[in-house]
């Protein structure tokens, strides 16, 4: 897991989230199991013998896509059979049942802008509403064709505008639901989360290191030149941190003016040269963006995952890290030691560790 992980990005997997998918998905071929299989058993009596064939193609390849979905988490081909027999089984039944068959075309093309990626229901949409008109022309009027054609241009103009807009909608709440409102930092809950895989990553041998970072007398910021220039040193210490950090490390916010790096599959030695690193380009960046504060320096405490440690004995060995680099006299990085938080077990720890 990585900070793109958590990057708000425009969703392209339809409106749905995994689960609502599955739900949706199970209705959908509730409903073509229903509609479409008898169609298919019709058309192969009257005759319509390629369009039954298309239908029972586009059944037997949604069904296995549905119980992938169900079963996997992740579809097999991305619907792309499937709307592909989908596309010519309109086509065709338009092509067969002229107006009467232009009636599945409208439910057919909304459908595929809410539940299918964007590019793709475009492409879809696309060789269905071209391909039926030019097998309708036959069928009728002229103008009653042109009115057939801008109906339908309408419902998918408004389709994929609706959609769009909840997309974007998506987007940000996801952001809302992840990040501290003030600093864009990770939220404590995404930490919990991220420090939970964390540990069951140690347990199979992987290290992990968190470091706990706190801003030097930050109340006196507060005190002497206001809480907006003390939020303005929180949101650039955010910033400056994540620039200077590696894609895989994530920022969390602790609380106040704390915070907390995970350095996912790190070492305790590259942990401490980076935080190093980190700390001193954050403390000269905030020297130009927040000029009128003396000096604003960082205190930081280190800990490497241990097998079998539960996620908040871990953060409390950062924290007592940083305690000991505040005690020292603040803006140095500390790391924890071992043997100082389990005297009684340095053996069996650093056994489990290797």
């Amino acid at each position: 897991m990585d900070r793109q992980y958590f990057s708000v990005k425009p969703q392209d997997e339809g409106l749905f989230d995994i689960n609502s998918r599955q739900r949706v998905l199970k209705f959908i071929l509730i409903v073509s199991l229903i509609t479409f299989l008898p169609l298919s058993i019709k058309n192969f009596v009257i005759g319509e013998t390629l369009l039954a064939c298309f239908l029972v193609a586009f059944e037997l390849v949604l069904l296995i896509e549905i119980i992938a979905v169900l079963r996997l988490k992740h579809s097999l081909w991305r619907y792309k059979p499937s709307l592909f027999f989908l596309s010519i089984s309109m086509v065709l039944t338009v092509d067969s049942f002229g107006t009467l068959g232009t009636y599945w075309v409208f439910p057919v093309v909304v459908t595929v802008v809410f539940l299918v990626p964007r590019k793709l229901a475009l492409i879809t949409n696309g060789v269905i509403i071209v391909g039926s008109i030019f097998t309708i022309i036959p069928h009728q009027e002229p103008t009653v064709t042109l009115r057939f054609v801008l109906a339908l241009l309408f419902s998918v103009s408004i389709a994929h505008c609706v959609v769009e807009t909840l997309r974007q909608l998506q987007s940000k709440l996801s952001y809302l639901s992840t990040r501290d409102s003030l600093t864009g930092a990770l939220n404590r809950h995404q930490m919990e989360i991220s420090l939970q895989a964390a540990t069951r990553k140690a347990a199979l041998g992987q290290q992990t290191c968190i470091a706990i970072i706190d801003i030097d007398y930050f109340k006196k910021v507060n005190d002497l030149h206001g809480h907006d220039v003390g939020d303005q040193v929180i949101k650039s210490v955010v910033e400056l941190v994540n620039s200077n950090s590696r894609q895989t490390d994530l920022l969390f916010r602790l609380g106040g003016d704390e915070f907390l790096l995970l350095f996912d599959n790190t070492k305790q030695e590259s942990a401490l040269t980076v935080t190093q690193n980190i700390r001193n380009k954050t403390i000269a960046g905030l020297a130009i963006q927040c000029p009128q504060i003396a000096e604003v320096t960082l205190s930081i405490g280190i800990a490497q995952s241990i097998a079998n440690e539960t996620s908040e004995v871990w953060v409390k060995r950062a924290d007592m890290a940083l305690y000991a680099a505040k005690k020292a006299g603040r803006n140095q990085v500390k790391v924890s030691v071992i043997s100082e938080y389990y005297p009684d077990k340095l053996v069996n720890i650093q056994s489990a560790a290797k």
